[in-house]
């Protein structure tokens, strides 16, 4: 098939386009080349900018679509609508920060409540992204119909991860000592490997599927815990976990999943201590899940190959040891 990819150069585009390159597609990437241009030479690239100059999307057909860089609605439909009837399909890759209520466990499609605007803007935030999302899906299933296809991922971790939540407990336990582990020990977690999900992804656009899917990791969830302790185990390491509670996180304002990775306070609207979705439809077509130690192993020979990183998730060292006191 030939493919347009709206990105494929960093993360999630970057996998989803290599599962491609990998399954013999054509693959075409619009970007705007300024990120690992060196990347798949034998593809197309296309020059421009979502936020102004689509002009290099003015000609061309490709078989599907695979938008993963629309995060506003004014985005996707200036992109959707200039490719209306010169795309056969249109995937777009959202998320379930789209889902508002998570109460009554797990979200699941079509059944929890989404997320809705506080006010009428196109700006990115924390408290926007999710919102924001789902009217972008509403713009593709408008245009494509039974030709969209919208994916809502978990977390997504692995190799070239650019935000580093998973990365960092990785790190962590590699560096041994006494480390901080947030919450209870058996609090269920969730995550989906980036070429679990790729792999996955570039399968449904094959069998032209159509619909709306969580893309989240399988039952059973791992706790805590178990991710903590296998990230030791492949580490390798002498690290031992002390853990803290919410109440004390809480009150020394520590910040959830940015600060302290993989933590929420457990709240009325985060029963869980995390957001959790049932992805029983994904599954059904085909999703499956790598073993944690095989993720957390790439991830680590990953991060030890990066140089002059800055790190965009995680404690400080001294941050750490004073929540450590605290305790």
């Amino acid at each position: 098939m030939k493919l347009l990819i709206l990105g494929g150069t960093k993360f999630l585009g970057r996998h989803i386009a290599e599962s491609a390159v990998n399954k013999g597609h054509e693959v075409t990437l619009f970007n705007r080349g300024q990120t690992n241009t060196n990347l798949f030479p034998d593809a197309v690239k296309l020059t421009g900018d979502r936020n102004g100059d689509l002009s290099a999307l003015e000609k061309g057909e490709w078989d599907a679509v695979i938008d993963v860089s629309g995060y506003t609605p004014s985005q996707v439909r200036k992109t959707a609508e200039l490719l209306k009837g010169r795309v056969g399909h249109y995937t777009l890759i959202s998320t379930i920060s789209v889902y508002e209520d998570y109460t009554n466990g797990p979200a699941v499609e079509g059944v929890t409540k989404l997320a809705e605007l506080e006010e009428d803007t196109e700006e990115v935030t924390g408290a926007t992204y999710g919102p924001l999302k789902q009217h972008c899906e509403e713009v593709v299933k408008e245009l494509y119909r039974e030709h969209s296809l919208v994916i809502r991922p978990g977390l997504i971790v692995g190799p070239h991860d650019p935000t580093d939540r998973f990365t960092y407990w990785v790190w962590r336990a590699q560096q041994g000592g006494t480390a901080l582990a947030p919450g209870k020990p058996e609090r269920k977690v969730q995550w989906i490997d980036v070429r679990d999900l790729s792999e996955w992804a570039i399968g449904m656009i094959d069998r032209h599927e159509s619909g709306t899917f969580n893309a989240a990791g399988g039952d059973p969830l791992p706790t805590m815990e178990k991710y903590l302790d296998t990230a030791k185990k492949v580490a390798n390491t002498d690290v031992t976990y002390q853990w803290i509670s919410d109440d004390i996180l809480t009150a020394h304002d520590a910040g959830p999943f940015v600060e302290v990775p993989f933590w929420l306070p457990v709240t009325a609207q985060y029963p869980d201590g995390f957001l959790l979705a049932d992805a029983s439809k994904a599954i059904d077509k085909g999703l499956t899940f790598r073993p944690l130690e095989e993720t957390i192993s790439d991830t680590l020979l990953w991060l030890n190959e990066r140089q002059n990183h800055e790190w965009k998730a995680g404690l400080s060292e001294e941050r750490e040891r004073k929540l450590l006191n605290e305790s």
